[in-house]
């Protein structure tokens, strides 16, 4: 029969698990964000940078009738600039929740590792 103690040792270590499996499945989305931000970013964000008359879009859209465009090659330059903007803010993001993945995991670990030999421990005695 097991103990109070090897119960709720074993209940800990499932719960650290748990917390383990998905800090890793999200710790593997932020390398994908990371590394291949074009991809993990918005699809209307994404879509909003491909044409400069898409930009200009959603950059004024309805709100300033007055402004002028610029010409073709200033307005290239400045969604081109906005667009590698966004895609530093998006792998930024992704270095973010990866560390804080990492703190999760390691926390998790610790956790699992010190239950795990409570456990066994009681199970022992």
């Amino acid at each position: 029969m097991k103990s109070k103690l090897e119960i709720y040792a074993l209940a800990v270590c499932f719960a650290s698990i748990v917390c383990l499996i998905i800090s890793v499945g999200i710790a593997g989305y932020s390398i994908i964000e990371i590394t291949a931000p074009k991809i993990t970013m918005s699809s209307y964000k994404y879509q909003n940078y491909q044409t400069n008359d898409a930009y200009w879009q959603s950059k004024f859209g309805c709100t300033e009738k007055d402004k002028s465009r610029p010409n073709e090659e200033a307005l290239t330059k400045q969604r081109l600039d906005a667009f590698a903007l966004a895609i530093e803010g998006e792998q930024r993001d992704g270095f973010q929740t990866l560390i804080k993945c990492f703190m999760f995991i390691f926390i998790a670990s610790i956790v699992l590792f010190v239950h795990w030999r409570i456990a066994k421990n009681a199970r022992k005695a």
